[in-house]
Parts: C-alpha cells; structure tokens; sequence
C-alpha cells in the first residue's frame, strides 16, 4: 500500500502499481480537482520510496510543471523538462552527469532551430536513462496546452525514447482532457497508445478523505457537523470543499440556517463553480443546464460523458452549490449592449451581446484582471502576477504575455489586426475599452 500521506490513496496504489510495472499512466480531471496536488505528492521522497520498495531497486521521480515552460512550444517542453530534471538531480560526486545535463539544457534554451533543440533533448533523457541509476520517471503536469502544442515529431521522439528504455523511462501526464480527445491522429494515436489502459479519471474525495482534509485545516468553528455539511455541499471537489469550509467556519456556533443558500451566495464557493464551469464545451454546458433545470435524466451518451468529467453522482450533479450556481446563470439576462461584458457567476463573455466561444483558463484570468481595470492600463507585472502567479515573475517573458493576449483578442474581437476593444500601448501594457475604438 503507498504512503498514508499520498491524496487519493486508491488512485495512487494503482498508479504505483503501473509505475513498478514500467507501465506509462495518465490522470485526467477538471483544474482545480487535486490533478497537481496528486502529481507533486508522486514525486515526494515518500512516494519515490514506495516505489523502490515495489520495483525492488532504485528510481528517481521528476515532477515537471508546464506552466513554468516560457512558450506552448517542443522547445519549450524540453526546456521546462531538463530544467526539472536538474533541479532533482545531483548526481554522486565526481559524476559527469549533472554537468552533461547542463550542458544540455544549455544547449536546448540556445538552440535556433527545432530539430537542434530536438536532437539535444533526446541526448539529455538518452544520458540520464543510461547514467541514471534504476528508473527515470517523468510527472508531467499541466500538459494540456504544450501537448497540444507539440508538433508530430516531438511526440514520435517521446515514443520512441519510451520503446528504447522500455524499462528506465515512464511518463504520467495530467491533463483536463484525455490525450486522444486533445489530439487525434496516427501520430497522436501512437503516443496516447501508451496510455490506453492506464488512463485515469480523477476522482472526488470521499467522506474520510474530505473530513481528514478538513482537520488538518484546524479552522475554529468547523464541528464535526459541519465538515460533514462541508462534504455534502461541495460533493468531495477539493476547491468547493475549501471555498464552503471557510464560509461555514466564519458562522456562529448556534446559526441553524439554510446553509446551502447561504453558500451559493458567497463569493469563493461561486467562484469555485466558475473554475468549473469555463472548462466545458458549449455543448457540455448545455446539457448541464438542461439536467438541473428541466430535472429529467439526459441520454446515455451525454450522462456518461458528464459523468467521466466529474460533475454528476448518478444521474444528478455532484454538489447541491455548483446544481444552483448553473440554475442562477440560466436564468441571467441576455447581454445586447454595445462593448464586452463578463459575468463573474456564470462565466459567459458576450462581445455586443453575441456570446465568445469558451475561453481556456488562461485567458478567462487574463480577460478578468482587463474587465476589473476597464480603460486602465494593464502592465506585464500585474498580468503575469494575477495570470500566472507572482512565482512566475522571472519565467514568463513579453513574447509569451503577447501570445496570451492576442489569442485573447483572436477571440473578443471581430477583426483581430484592427481591435476595437483590446488596445496594445507599445511598452506600456495593455487596456479594455468600454466602448470601442470608431474609425
């Protein structure tokens, strides 16, 4: 059995399992649902010896984070992979592998061409597999927007590398869709062939793992009672569960309300429902709304696919707050003005009220920090902070802000070489207009 510390113990014994048997695996799930927090628990110093335990010899695990990768490109895959790579490893002393390994990542951050930067790559995980003692094994987390950035050589290399060192290399990746429904194709279909029988879908917390969660967060005011409520109203999501723990611990000891009213009104729970609800297809979000408001069972195929998403316990979705956050967006007036509009509850974005298709979560974030400072300057410090997150200061260069921003506006704006509401001041920063740019 893995360590007691590690979320989703049944996941992770099965993961753990596919690990020791050299077998590659993929965790699927919603952002927000525990996907990293599973991923980075992978590669603790606990974990990593479980698994020495079940192989019977040594393996390092590598935890590789996406969102540091400074562009949705291969050359910036391999960057952000070696980069973890030496971050973990040390290597014994007098052992020319750390200094191959730089030389290396070096040689992949300068290359000026794609197969330059390819061919160091596979020379890196080459060296690694051979010098490394036992089994290398690569966390790939957040590998949604680079995996469908890679291009089919970079995914046959990766195939290849794996057939080479059957038995000394291993991925996990974490996406919100599964491989095959991000990408398909013979080459797509070649690599996700890895991870046919071993991909996984995220589940919630159970009763115990919520309760155990929410000790641990030591908040006065929450009563074995009310971790239960907790539960129940958050369906075992771990954000929501978070997001209600907060609003039922700031309540007296004696308040006897509508707990489930009152949570749907509070601002963290409904933001957690945003998290979620962004991410569905239009199609998806449809035939959620269609389930709580018309309360009748939808087809087969659609409850099924609702259901491997998370979002439904049986035929009903999974939490009393998120069923009355898609009722109360139902029912929000349509938007016909002139001018970009955002509705922070149910997520909907309209451009003179004809609804934008779905943004990813990137650019939800990045048009919410423009739509609170509408007709102000926005710089790439406050951008980067509240897209990415302060620690990403030093990662995340202009190109890169430049490329979020113009898919941004690929999307709001009808015609993107001559926008009318999403304005660049050339080294300054960048600003939402509340009426648009004439002439």
């Amino acid at each position: 059995m893995p360590s007691p510390t590690l979320p989703f113990p049944s996941l992770s014994a099965r993961l753990l399992d596919d690990l020791a048997e050299d077998r590659c695996a993929a965790v699927v799930g919603l952002s927000n649902t525990g996907k990293s927090t599973l991923m980075r628990a992978l590669a603790s110093p606990e974990s990593e010896a479980e698994l020495r335990r079940r192989r019977g010899g040594p393996c390092t695990l590598i935890y590789v984070d996406c969102n540091q990768a400074v562009a949705t490109s291969p050359q910036a895959f391999y960057e952000v992979v070696l980069r973890a790579a030496l971050e973990r490893i040390d290597g014994p002393v007098g052992s020319e592998l750390p200094a191959s390994l730089r030389g290396y990542h070096e040689a992949v951050t300068s290359a000026e061409t794609a197969f330059s930067a390819s061919l160091s790559f596979n020379l890196a995980l080459t060296g690694l597999c051979e010098q490394q003692a036992g089994a290398l094994v690569l966390l790939i987390d957040e590998f949604d927007e680079i995996y469908v950035g890679l291009d089919d050589r970079a995914l046959l290399n990766l195939r290849a590398l794996k057939d080479r060192f059957a038995d000394r290399l291993i991925y996990v990746t974490a996406t919100v869709r599964s491989l095959l429904e991000l990408r398909g194709g013979p080459v797509e279909g070649e690599f996700a062939e890895m991870f046919s029988a071993t991909t996984y879908r995220l589940p919630a917390l159970d009763q115990a793992e919520s309760d155990a969660m929410l000790k641990a967060l030591d908040l006065d005011g929450l009563s074995a009672k009310r971790r239960a409520l907790c539960f129940e109203l958050s369906g075992g999501n771990p954000g929501l569960l978070l997001a209600v723990a907060n609003v039922l611990a700031a309540l007296p000891p004696d308040w006897e309300g509508d707990a489930a009213r009152l949570v749907s009104q509070e601002l963290s729970p409904r933001t957690e429902c945003l998290k979620l609800w962004i991410q569905l297809t239009p199609e998806e979000q449809a035939d959620v709304t269609a389930l709580v408001l018309e309360q009748e069972s939808l087809p087969g195929p659609q409850l099924r696919r609702l259901e491997s998403l998370g979002l439904l316990t049986g035929s009903t979705p999974f939490s009393p707050v998120f069923a009355e956050f898609v009722a109360r967006r139902a029912r929000g007036g349509e938007v016909t003005e002139e001018g970009v509009h955002l509705d922070p509850d149910s997520g909907d974005v309209r451009v003179d009220g004809v609804r934008i298709p779905v943004l990813t979560d990137l650019e939800f974030r990045l048009l919410s920090l423009l739509y609170e400072r509408r007709d102000k300057l926005t710089d790439k410090y406050r951008i980067v902070t509240a897209v990415w997150g302060e620690s990403f200061l030093g990662e995340i260069d202009d190109a890169r802000v430049e490329k979020l921003v113009s898919r941004l506006r690929g999307k709001i704006e009808s015609d993107p070489a001559a926008p009318r509401y999403l304005i660049t001041q050339r080294g300054r920063g960048y600003k939402l207009l509340s009426t648009p740019v004439t002439g």
